[in-house]
C-alpha cells in the first residue's frame, strides 16, 4: 500500500507518531504541494476502525450551522445539536480511534468568517484532541501560531496546543513514482519528474500534465522538453485565470460608492506619481 502515497516516508512518519499515539498536531505548507493527497493517503493508512472525519473550512467558515451539519453526518449521528462542543462530546466517546482534520485551518481567520469561530472554538477543539485516542489534525498553508488570536477584542496567545510540521518538498523520486502510477504508457518519467521539481505548484501541475497527456495533447514527434514547456505555460494560464475570477468575484461584493471611491483615490495618487 505505501507505494500508492505521494510521500510514502513522511506519510508512515505522521501516522506512527501522530495518528497511532492519539497526538495531534498542524500540518503546513504552501498551496499546490498536494496537501489534500497527503489527507487522503493517511486514510488509507488508517485501519477500519478509526473514525477519521475531513473538515474543509474553505467552505465552512461562514456557516457555524452547516459546520455542525457536516460533522455530524460525518459521524453518522442526528441529534441535531447547536454547539460544535456538544457535537465533539459526542465524538470523542466513540470506541476506536478518532481523527479530525480541519483543512484549510487558515480561512478561520479571514474577516468574512462566522463569529461562533471565536476563542472559545479553538478552546473547544484543545479540550477535544487532550481527550483519549483522539487526534487532531489541522491542515494549512502557514504555521498556525503565526496566526493573530483574540479573547474579548484583545489580542492573545492561541488556546490550541498541538505540534508543528512542515510538509516535507516532494522529491524527485516521489514525483516520477506518482507519475509511473498515473501515466499507462512509457514516458521519460525520470527527466519530467526532474523538470517538475523545483517549480512553484508542483503537485497540481503533475496533476495537470497527466490530465494533458490522457487527453492526447502530447505531441510524440517532439522532444519532451517541449511538450513540457508548452504544458507549463499552458498551466500557468490556467492559474492566472482562477486568481483573476477570484478578483472579479471579490470585486462585485464591494459596495459601488465605495469600490468608485477607492478608483478615485487609486487615479489621484497616480496623477501625484507623475
Amino acid at each position: 500500500m505505501k507505494n500508492q502515497f505521494l510521500r510514502p516516508s513522511f506519510t508512515q512518519n505522521i501516522y506512527e507518531h501522530y495518528i497511532v499515539k492519539g497526538n495531534s498536531l498542524n500540518i503546513f505548507g504552501a498551496k499546490g504541494v498536494g496537501k489534500s493527497r497527503f489527507i487522503e493517503d493517511l486514510k488509507l493508512l488508517s485501519d477500519d476502525e478509526t473514525h477519521f472525519v475531513v473538515l474543509n473550512m474553505r467552505e465552512l467558515r461562514t456557516d457555524y450551522k452547516k459546520f455542525i451539519e457536516r460533522l455530524e453526518k460525518k459521524l453518522g449521528i442526528d441529534d441535531g445539536f447547536d454547539t460544535v462542543e456538544e457535537v465533539l462530546a459526542k465524538f470523542e466517546r466513540k470506541k476506536g480511534k478518532k481523527v479530525l482534520v480541519i483543512k484549510h485551518f487558515e480561512y478561520l481567520f479571514e474577516n468574512n468568517r462566522n463569529d461562533k469561530f471565536n476563542f472559545d472554538f479553538f478552546e473547544q477543539l484543545n479540550s477535544f484532541k487532550n481527550s483519549e485516542d483522539v487526534s487532531l489534525l489541522i491542515v494549512s498553508t502557514n504555521n498556525y501560531r503565526h496566526e493573530a488570536f483574540y479573547k474579548g477584542g484583545e489580542l492573545t496567545t492561541s488556546p490550541l496546543d498541538v505540534a508543528v510540521e512542515p510538509i516535507t518538498s516532494l522529491m524527485q523520486k516521489e514525483i516520477e513514482g506518482e507519475l509511473k502510477r498515473r501515466i499507462d504508457k512509457e514516458f521519460g518519467f525520470q527527466l519530467l519528474a526532474m523538470m517538475i521539481i523545483g517549480k512553484k505548484y508542483p503537485y497540481d501541475l503533475i496533476n495537470f500534465i497527466v490530465k494533458e497527456i490522457k487527453f492526447g495533447n502530447y505531441d510524440s514527434s517532439d522532444f519532451l522538453e517541449n511538450n513540457f514547456d508548452r504544458w507549463d505555460k499552458k498551466f500557468s494560464r490556467s492559474n492566472d485565470v482562477s486568481k483573476y475570477l477570484w478578483i472579479w468575484t471579490h470585486i462585485k461584493k464591494i459596495n459601488p460608492t465605495n469600490f468608485m471611491n477607492i478608483l478615485k483615490e487609486i487615479v489621484l495618487w497616480l496623477k501625484k506619481k507623475d
